[in-house]
């Protein structure tokens, strides 16, 4: 396996139902925006490949979680949380449930 090229923490992994929620996510998020939808696209195709997303990615993705599980339906909400928590997680490592008192 090759090591990664940042010093950064890892990108969250994802099961098939986070993943599901991630993508479902992000189609909101690009069918919602104002301005620009193309920024969506790689974060996009990177889920649909099963690739881990990282920097402006997760950024991306943690905006289109928060704003999609306000609305979600029933079964998206218990993946999506987890998700966004450990997106949160990988963000602040210093605030992870392994470190907290």
């Amino acid at each position: 396996m090759t090591p990664p090229t940042t010093d950064g923490p890892p990108a969250p992994t994802t099961s098939r139902e986070e993943a599901w929620v991630a993508h479902a996510a992000l189609l909101d998020a690009a069918r919602n925006a104002t301005d620009d939808a193309e920024p969506y696209r790689g974060p996009l195709e990177s889920i649909e490949r099963g690739e881990a997303l990282g920097g402006d990615a997760l950024v991306l993705l943690r905006s289109a979680l928060v704003d999609y599980l306000g609305d979600a339906p029933v079964r998206d909400r218990a993946p999506g949380r987890a998700l966004l928590r450990r997106i949160d997680d990988a963000a602040d490592p210093t605030d992870a449930p392994s470190r907290r008192a």
